[in-house]
């Protein structure tokens, strides 16, 4: 799952700036001692990350935090990659950069450009290993779009819808719409942003051949050095959403798919801090969401594939996740 993957430490680099520039360093100090601790490592974990974020939050009372944070987010503070998007000849080559050299800053679920129809392209990351946190998300959309913002200039980047997968403060609404220049939807099935495909022929001022070229070659040695993903998550994901599908979700059955005996199952998760009922758990929320997104699917069907023998056992579950029935779901933010 997301959580066990890992994004680069300069995202600490994000927060120390933030700090810096709201001058709230006083009342803050036990956040900037606790993340010292991150000074000398190479990465953090998806885990570690959201700690922080909501640890921050719980000392700091700025509305719309994820916002404030991606936005003072410079071009400069994104290592090579900014640099490749700088020097790109547009909008389409910087972000064919981000796509291809993303893993630079985080590794788990990887973003890809869709068109929706001839004339609106989005910018989406399939929830594909899990949800992140509200928190995260908006940090990631509004950096990537004072990013976008900032390479354009002084010409605009105007979008024309935001999605986001978990649910956004009421209060704070008015804050995103603000920022985003747009419609924002909240507890969608995939992270988006959306805008008129003519911009990705937008021209970049500081475009340089021959500069972006040797960045491309140190961005792809960079590549070769980057920390191996959790394969041990991925392949007990995967085994764990057949598994679903098939009618069973017993600890037991999935490590003996995966060639193990059920006690080192539970000790390999054990070493990472987890436990199996959690993956579990998450797996079937994200997989939850996904397939209220497919208008085809019964709600007795969803249940089957999420390994429930009774509708009524799946209904409980979701209510529990999300404080909402599945169909009050369905009817409240689907998009058929």
């Amino acid at each position: 799952m997301l959580n066990d993957y890992l994004i680069t430490r300069d995202v600490i680099t994000y927060l120390n700036k933030y700090i810096t520039q709201s001058n709230s360093a006083t009342h803050l100090s036990p956040f900037i001692k606790e993340i010292e601790a991150f000074k000398h490592r190479q990465n953090v974990s998806y885990e570690q990350w959201w700690g922080l974020l909501e640890h921050l939050s719980s000392l700091d009372n700025t509305p719309a935090l994820g916002i404030t944070i991606g936005s003072s987010i410079s071009v400069q503070d994104c290592g090579v990659l900014g640099y490749l998007f700088k020097t790109s000849r547009n909008i389409d080559d910087a972000l064919k950069c981000f796509k291809r050299y993303q893993a630079l800053i985080y590794a788990g679920s990887k973003a890809e450009l869709v068109f929706k129809d001839k004339s609106i392209v989005s910018l989406i990351w399939p929830p594909d290993l899990g949800y992140s946190s509200q928190l995260s998300d908006s940090l990631l959309l509004s950096a990537m779009v004072k990013i976008l913002r900032e390479l354009v200039a002084p010409a605009s980047f105007t979008l024309s819808e935001v999605c986001f997968t978990q649910a956004i403060p009421y209060a704070e609404i008015p804050l995103y719409c603000a920022f985003f220049g747009c419609d924002v939807k909240q507890c969608q099935p995939i992270l988006s942003l959306s805008f008129d495909s003519t911009l990705l022929e937008t021209h970049i001022p500081h475009q340089d051949t021959t500069l972006h070229a040797i960045l491309g070659q140190q961005a792809e040695e960079l590549l070769k050095h980057i920390p191996e993903t959790d394969n041990f998550m991925v392949t007990l994901r995967d085994t764990i959403m057949r598994s679903l599908h098939e009618g069973f979700s017993e600890a037991n059955c999935v490590a003996k798919k995966m060639g193990l005996s059920e006690r080192t199952l539970h000790r390999r998760l054990h070493e990472k801090h987890r436990l199996y009922r959690d993956v579990l758990k998450e797996i079937r929320k994200s997989m939850a969401i996904k397939y209220l997104g497919e208008a085809k699917l019964t709600l007795a069907e969803i249940a089957l594939l999420l390994g429930y023998s009774e509708q009524s056992t799946f209904t409980r579950a979701f209510k529990t996740w999300h404080g909402l029935s599945p169909l009050q779901y369905r009817k409240r933010y689907s998009s058929f």
